[in-house]
């Protein structure tokens, strides 16, 4: 409440509407901006406003925002179980009035990781919440308001199968910002029919499991507004990544093997002609076919080379990748793709020019990469780097070159 009352008196201060007298700030206030505040705050923050007065209760009602998060309350279980009926009571309540609403938040476990509760093997430390129906009512919740513009759904489910992501999700018109860390599994066209995002703007995927690779193609493909894609979830199977669109500017990806850990995609191929800012971690792949024209920063976090290949047919997998970034600005190469650097000159195919680049940043060379090798390493850069002011170690390395 006392954040409430700071942020009431700030607002009628600028507005006027405070003078100097005994008067409830509350009631001096019109409906209008009394929804707005209270849109503002926490949605266990406003709700408890509604014990000031009957006013107040009725504008909560016209709330155009919903924040559910349990963050408060997770490290106690207990607790958990008065927050699921007050949730429910929100939702009850806001869904009397028709509000339209444009924002949608629920939050529910605090302590989750990308690999909690998805793993049959995995024991859960506390409470696995909610109940399948419940949860979906919730989710149906936003989906059933007109003018939803943003939806943010962050948990983890200790039987994710039991559960399926609504699919209506993917087809809301006037969404503009989507953020999902769940760990559901999607398979495709089975569970996803259809997606129309045309207004989509920001897609965060986080810890959802992909069974089909030409998911993520297809649902790119249908967001012709897209600016911001960041997707760091588990693929089920190595296959290929094809993302296709005019519109993106930032694009990050991090994907995890389920069977395999160093097993390696077919085909990355990524016509993003204005994409600005790339951020890729995953393991070498079979082929690279990357058009970034206009790319600024780019960070690469290679894992393993090739399984079934040499290690000259890896290397020049990677020299493919780097000839794509060449215009790029500010570059971090992290682990293994660092040794395509030594190893360009042994097989005869040297790193392109980096005539743009001003700011480089190295990571750990491998265990096979001895630290004597620094000091060719450091020369292919400078050879090729001819406007490069800084360059950063990512941790602390003594090096030592070689006397020329």
């Amino acid at each position: 409440m006392a954040s409430l009352d700071r942020k009431l008196q700030t607002c009628c201060t600028s507005s006027g509407l405070l003078r100097p007298c005994s008067m409830d700030r509350l009631t001096s206030l019109p409906d209008e901006l009394v929804t707005r505040i209270l849109s503002m705050l926490p949605t266990r923050d406003a709700a408890a406003t509604q014990v000031v007065s009957k006013r107040m209760s009725r504008a909560f009602c016209w709330i155009t925002t919903v924040d559910l998060d349990d963050s408060p309350v997770s490290h106690l279980v207990e607790r958990f179980s008065l927050f699921e009926p007050f949730i429910d009571n929100v939702l009850h309540k806001l869904s009397q009035s028709q509000q339209p609403l444009t924002r949608f938040r629920l939050c529910l476990g605090a302590d989750k990781t990308m690999r909690t509760c998805f793993f049959k093997s995995h024991t859960c430390k506390r409470a696995c919440f909610p109940e399948p129906a419940r949860l979906h009512a919730w989710i149906s919740y936003p989906l059933a308001q007109c003018g939803l513009r943003e939806l943010d759904l962050r948990f983890h489910l200790k039987n994710p199968a039991e559960s399926k992501l609504p699919p209506e999700i993917f087809a809301r018109q006037s969404l503009e910002v989507l953020r999902l860390d769940i760990n559901f599994e999607i398979n495709g066209d089975t569970d996803i029919p259809v997606i129309c995002l045309p207004n989509l703007k920001l897609l965060h995927l986080r810890s959802l499991v992909f069974a089909e690779d030409d998911f993520v193609t297809r649902l790119v493909s249908n967001c012709p507004a897209l600016e911001d894609l960041s997707i760091t979830c588990w693929w089920l199977k190595a296959g290929s990544l094809i993302i296709s669109s005019n519109s993106l500017r930032r694009f990050v990806f991090d994907i995890f093997k389920y069977e395999n850990e160093e097993e390696n995609s077919d085909l990355v191929l990524i016509d993003t002609p204005n994409l600005q800012y790339f951020n890729y971690s995953d393991n070498l792949a079979f082929n690279y076919i990357l058009h970034l024209n206009d790319l600024v920063e780019a960070c690469i976090y290679v894992s393993h080379p090739l399984q079934f290949g040499t290690f000259e047919t890896s290397f020049r997998k990677q020299l493919s990748l780097a000839r794509a970034l060449s215009n790029v600005k500010h570059l971090s190469l992290l682990r293994w793709s660092i040794e395509g650097f030594y190893y360009a000159a042994k097989v005869k195919d040297p790193l392109p020019m980096f005539r743009n680049l001003r700011s480089l940043k190295l990571g750990t060379l491998c265990d096979s990469l001895c630290s004597a090798r620094w000091d060719l390493v450091l020369l292919l850069i400078f050879h090729r780097s001819s406007l490069l002011e800084e360059l950063v170690f990512e941790e602390v390395t003594i090096v030592q070159l070689n006397p020329i």
